[in-house]
């Protein structure tokens, strides 16, 4: 590379603040050329910081056939880049302040290099997991568009669908790990002390898959290992069983809320807001009773099938027959027998049901509580 690094740097940076001037926070450098491993092809990476996010100029040129890219990040996306959410992170630790229109400004950057360091220390595990859960979510859509253009041998497509999964694979991988390593060389993840069975295998037959069956089928494979993974990590990390009281709190309101809905579905036969609220109570009732139990924290990440009490074993009545069969005034009488066993589970693991007969009751409560 023939380009004078830093000539170039003081042409782009001086024209811009002479655009901008004041909307811009900081300007920094980072990328190969400053780290000392640039190779023949390598970009001349410069960025600033908008003072407000709807500033949107930038200078994007090639210089002797070298790319010079000075583009806005604002700083609600240096924000979630300290949170991990992104993969390119590492400016924040190794980018280097060329410009700052004041101290505070050059405070504030550095500030979110310190959260960074904050997330990889043991003390942040659980906090990490739920991430690492949180971006896996990500290969959901492109998991649906790779099966759909697999379907229709569209080979162009499959490749694009499988570069987002393994892209969200490998990040959710990386923050499992509280690290950060380049996502773009496989070899550096793949040194990581935790992955996924089979990953290294799994990732090379994405790589090396063209057609889109091998494709479809190579994706699928890394997406159940990464996700198994992931729970296991995710019960690995698991606080001690809670406290029922401490778990449920004030929830079974909402339960009961829930619960009177599915009433009123069953009167009207309205099965699509039956199957809404009933897999509400469901869910609801599952995660609360499994957090007090194991001490993991569900989400939307886990399936029903993954966690959820065995309620008929617990006393509780069946429900899904009658469901099944669109009985309505049957699911209607075990809905009632389901609140009354709902309630009794409750009151047994020393929840408190926050359910008054009449407001001089409430009120009583509430001027007793605040003593």
């Amino acid at each position: 590379m023939h380009l004078d690094a830093q000539r170039t740097i003081d042409v782009v940076t001086a024209a811009l603040l002479r655009e901008l001037g004041d909307e811009v926070d900081l300007i920094f450098r980072y990328g190969s050329l400053l780290s000392g491993a640039a190779h023949k092809y390598s970009d001349l990476d410069i960025s600033y910081v908008p003072t407000h996010d709807t500033t949107h100029s930038s200078i994007t040129v090639l210089v002797d056939d070298v790319l010079v890219d000075l583009y806005p990040i604002r700083w609600s996306w240096l924000t979630q880049m300290a949170d991990f959410a992104t993969v390119n992170a590492t400016i924040l630790l190794q980018g280097e302040v060329i410009y700052q229109r004041n101290e505070d400004v050059g405070l504030r950057f550095h500030a979110l290099g310190d959260r960074l360091r904050e997330l990889q220390q043991p003390e942040a595990r659980p906090e990490m997991v739920t991430k690492a859960l949180d971006i896996f979510k990500q290969t959901g859509y492109p998991a649906l568009l790779l099966r759909e253009q697999a379907a229709a041998d569209n080979t162009m497509a499959c490749l694009f669908h499988a570069q987002r999964i393994v892209h969200a694979v490998m990040h959710a991988v990386m923050v499992c790990n509280q690290t950060l390593v380049d996502t773009r060389k496989p070899d550096r993840l793949l040194a990581l002390p935790r992955l996924p069975e089979d990953f290294a295998t799994n990732l090379e037959r994405v790589t090396a898959a063209v057609e889109p069956d091998d494709l479809a089928a190579a994706c699928e494979d890394l997406l159940l290992s990464t996700r198994r993974f992931l729970l296991a990590e995710q019960a690995d990390v698991a606080r001690s069983a809670r406290r029922f009281a401490d778990v449920f709190g004030p929830a079974y309101p909402e339960l009961k809320g829930d619960l009177l809905h599915v009433l009123l579905a069953c009167e009207r036969k309205d099965m699509f807001s039956l199957k809404d609220k009933l897999l509400s109570l469901y869910h609801e009732l599952s995660i609360h009773t499994a957090w007090a139990s194991t001490g993991i924290d569900y989400g939307d990440f886990n399936s029903l099938a993954d966690y959820e009490q065995n309620f008929v074993a617990l006393g509780f009545p069946a429900l899904l027959p009658h469901v099944m069969t669109q009985d309505f005034d049957g699911l209607h009488r075990q809905m009632l027998l389901f609140d009354a066993r709902m309630q009794s589970f409750l009151k047994e693991n020393g929840v408190d049901l926050y359910s008054f007969a009449d407001l001089d009751a409430l009120e009583k409560h509430l001027v007793q509580k605040q003593k």
